[in-house]
């Protein structure tokens, strides 16, 4: 999981990489494809902020029986659908 701290650092870091691609280069092309890709970056990493604070809040209100719930869905799909898999096979055959 990423922490604020650590999230409001890459933003800053994006924002730093998008204010020298504006010094950088001149007016074209080629800056209008830096400024795409890095307005596309700062928001995939504000969405992904977004994103992983709605996590982090669901992770700490889960409740320990929620989780093991969680753990026994997930580990026991693969040997349900495999059965099922042989089952049908059989049932074919």
């Amino acid at each position: 999981m990423i922490t604020p701290t650590v999230a409001g650092q890459e933003e800053a870091q994006l924002y730093e990489e998008l204010r020298r691609a504006i010094d950088e280069f001149e007016e074209g092309e080629q800056r209008q494809i830096v400024l795409s890709r890095m307005v596309r970056q700062l928001r995939f990493a504000k969405w992904r902020k977004d994103r992983m604070r709605k996590v982090d809040t669901y992770c700490q209100r889960i409740k320990p029986a929620t989780l093991w719930i969680i753990l026994a869905t997930g580990a026991l799909t693969p040997v349900l659908l495999f059965s099922v898999f042989i089952w049908v096979s059989l049932w074919v055959e």
